[in-house]
């Protein structure tokens, strides 16, 4: 027929937004995506070679929504998305270390102490502002659109002080699970709002193991975490990925039950992703896996390649993998091995 173009759609040449979602869904996108939750300025501008760029604008402590990485990074690396962060704030004695705000103990540490936690009100309007702002500037591009918030745990441990919070959890759980359930319920207020902003997909980091194993004895995180991460997470509309640090494998099968897309940033040192793969690829994305305690930091572009290949080739087939750091670039990543992970994605990543 004339005028009439035949699509072969394995021609076709997906947008970013495209392929994250359908990697999300477990299916096979037409390239593996590259999802990262915040690259540090400081890598940027080593990348550019110049300063002049509108900057990342959140900080370590989340005070205030913002931005978690620069779009000049596109100018140099095939990230696949943008990521905006609505998290509430940690409550926190803190100090500034080569540009990072470095957490060094909790407030919150009484019954005396909860009135030092004054939250954003969820219900207020202006509060969301700056992240219609970024929706409106960004929804226009063919980025997928991530937004960071938190569903009570994290916040918790860290506004009391990881040791403090682990020994008031013996000593005085109801004081302990009073300071989480504010922050679950703050979460659980504001996550039906982060719906409707128009992010494409949400990430939700709850650190909650070591390299060792979970931080707090699987029996607790049954009976005391998840019930109350459940009431945060059953609000969540959008596709969304969990982040956890450390060795998840012995509450893994509780913590699905949350009813996450996938699963990041999965450390190499502390999980196989090849095992994950082989129990959960047919239930979640695997996001992650690229080294950020060696490889990427300390490694040469040479073993950077080696790596994300490896894992492209490994993890990848059928879909349902996510390229990514094992946490995210951070400021102390060497801009040439972030360049070979960008590199290695384009050579190795195409279905």
């Amino acid at each position: 027929m004339k005028g009439l173009k035949i699509i072969n759609p394995w021609e076709k040449k997906m947008t970013s937004r495209e392929r994250v979602l359908v990697a999300l869904n477990l299916e096979q996108p037409d390239r593996v995506p590259w999802v990262e939750s915040s690259v540090h300025n400081t890598v940027v501008e080593k990348l550019l070679q110049r300063s002049d760029f509108e900057k990342a604008t959140v900080t370590q402590l989340f005070t205030v929504p913002g931005s978690r990485f620069s779009p000049a990074v596109f100018e140099v690396l095939a990230i696949d998305n943008m990521n905006f962060s609505i998290a509430p704030p940690r409550f926190v004695k803190s100090q500034s270390f080569q540009g990072m705000d470095i957490i060094s103990d909790g407030l919150i540490k009484t019954e005396a102490d909860l009135n030092k936690i004054v939250l954003p009100d969820p219900e207020s309007d202006d509060f969301y502002k700056p992240a219609r702002e970024f929706v409106a500037k960004y929804k226009g591009s063919d980025k997928a659109l991530g937004v960071t918030t938190r569903i009570g745990v994290s916040n918790t441990y860290l506004s009391m002080g990881i040791e403090h919070f682990s020994l008031t959890l013996y000593d005085n759980p109801a004081f302990a699970l009073k300071v989480m359930d504010i922050f679950v319920d703050w979460a659980s207020r504001a996550i039906p709002k982060i719906n409707e902003l128009g992010f494409d997909f949400m990430i939700v980091p709850e650190d909650l193991a070591w390299k060792q194993g979970p931080m707090f004895s699987p029996r607790l995180f049954r009976e005391l975490f998840l019930p109350r991460m459940k009431k945060a997470a059953e609000k969540i509309r959008i596709p969304w990925i969990y982040h956890s640090d450390g060795n998840l494998m012995p509450i893994l099968d509780d913590l699905l039950t949350l009813g996450m897309n996938g699963i990041a940033n999965i450390e190499p040192n502390a999980m196989d992703i090849n095992e994950l793969k082989k129990k959960y690829g047919h239930r979640v994305c695997l996001v992650g896996n690229i080294d950020l305690h060696y490889t990427l930091t300390q490694g040469t572009p040479q073993e950077v390649e080696a790596e994300v290949k490896k894992r492209i080739q490994e993890v990848g087939p059928g879909g349902g993998y996510i390229l990514a750091s094992s946490n995210s670039i951070a400021a102390y990543c060497k801009p040439e091995n972030v360049l070979a992970m960008h590199r290695a994605l384009l050579k190795y990543g195409n279905y």
